[in-house]
């Protein structure tokens, strides 16, 4: 059994998770998307509550609510596209086997995940105008950070030379900046 030495239990339940990407040896169809999406929903919507229980103290107010709305939805405009695309993209090579490389897999190695933790979540939470709402993406990237290793490996025990060197070449999730 995996335990931390700190002995909290998050680190078990997140070695759960990751567990559960895999069947037999052969990663799921949408990786550690589903792990993603519960985690960071819990995260969000407890954010959303606090937002909103302690109105107006987390509202932004430092820029016009007209700016800071129309960045949401150019935001969620940008990268509800991205997230077909990728979504797209994937299901169809999974289901063929195969190592995608071009298209928007050539900017960034997981886009699909980038659409959301980018585009589309900080998005919303501009619309709703919480500050504290926008620490969900950064969650977000921490909890993919941490789950997409076995992804990774995965893809790397699959796709071999392949896929070290498109991951030496392609960023993780900006081709720019602190999070590639």
């Amino acid at each position: 059994m995996f335990t931390l030495t700190s002995g909290h239990t998050t680190g078990i339940f997140l070695y759960t998770i990751e567990e559960s990407i895999f069947m037999e040896n052969k990663m799921k169809l949408w990786g550690i998307g589903p792990a993603l999406a519960l985690l960071s929903t819990g995260y969000g919507v407890v954010m959303l509550a606090v937002s909103w229980y302690f109105y107006p103290a987390f509202q932004i107010d430092v820029v016009p609510y007209w700016l800071m709305s129309g960045v949401g939805i150019a935001l969620m405009v940008t990268g509800v596209p991205f997230l077909v695309v990728s979504a797209t993209t994937v299901t169809r090579a999974f289901n063929a086997g195969r190592l995608v490389t071009g298209g928007i897999f050539r900017w960034c190695r997981h886009p699909l995940y980038a659409s959301w933790v980018i585009c589309i979540v900080p998005g919303f939470f501009f619309l709703v105008n919480s500050w504290i709402g926008l620490t969900t993406p950064v969650f977000m990237y921490l909890i993919v950070r941490r789950l997409v290793r076995k992804e990774e490996l995965y893809l790397e025990s699959v796709f071999g030379s392949e896929y070290l060197e498109y991951k030496s070449d392609v960023p993780f999730i900006l081709p720019y900046g602190s999070m590639k």
